[in-house]
């Protein structure tokens, strides 16, 4: 981020005084979050977006793994079958997934985009992916009274070696290359703690994490954000 906030002061030749005084803080505060040292706050960001005339999101680029997001789609789904999990619970599990990865190794899982949303944390392509996944057979939605279970979906023994090839290619150990030993560990420890507890409970937890209580409805949440969160609570309550 400090790379892109330089790149545009320079592209519109503009001083470091001038920036620091549209933001309202010290020019040393400034050089410090030029080079990297100083986090700039969620009102520096929206600031520099307006001086700029870019998006806010603009701020946030980081590579994106779209495929990598979407095997860590079917290998929680594969750690709840047959049964499913509840759509939000997946939702939060994937976005747990992603930012305990950031606090361990300082770099995400899957790099994709999470929002604050009224019910937590949301991967910008969660809603899409599922509806692309569940449109195209390859997951099964249960609409119950109170939630919407995501499942593997069913194979019944007529159908052919090709057609069961089709469906469930998705959740074999072998299409989730792009995960390390390590990262699966990492889910495999997430959903376990998870698996038995509410979908309000993990709902409530990611509300009291730092990333989420930063952030206002409907901006980007800085994976950044996970590395002020105490060591306990980073992928599940303080016992």
């Amino acid at each position: 981020m400090d790379e892109k906030i330089t790149k545009l002061r320079l592209d519109n030749d503009y001083t470091q005084e001038f920036v620091a005084e549209k933001l309202g803080i010290t020019r040393q505060s400034y050089i410090q979050t030029e080079r990297g040292t100083r986090k700039p706050t969620t009102d520096d960001i929206e600031k520099l977006a307006g001086l700029y005339g870019v998006p806010v999101e603009e701020f946030f680029y980081q590579s994106q793994n779209l495929d990598k997001f979407k095997q860590m789609y079917f290998y929680v789904l594969s750690k709840f079958a047959p049964a499913g999990i509840p759509k939000t619970k997946l939702a939060k599990i994937l976005y747990l997934a992603d930012f305990y990865h950031y606090y361990e190794d300082l770099e995400p899982m899957s790099g994709v985009f999470y929002r604050r949303r009224q019910y937590g944390p949301l991967a910008d392509v969660f809603l899409s992916l599922t509806d692309e996944l569940y449109d195209s057979g390859k997951i099964d939605i249960d609409y119950l009274q109170y939630a919407a279970m995501v499942k593997l979906p069913k194979i019944s023994s007529t159908e052919s070696n090709l057609e069961k090839s089709k469906i469930t290619s998705t959740s074999s150990a072998v299409k989730f290359e792009l995960l390390t030993n390590q990262e699966k560990k990492q889910i495999d420890k997430i959903c376990e703690y998870w698996r038995e507890r509410r979908t309000s409970e993990i709902v409530n937890f990611t509300h009291e994490q730092k990333p989420w209580m930063s952030c206002r409805d409907g901006e980007i949440i800085p994976y950044s954000l996970i590395i002020q969160e105490n060591p306990d609570h980073v992928y599940a309550p303080i016992a």
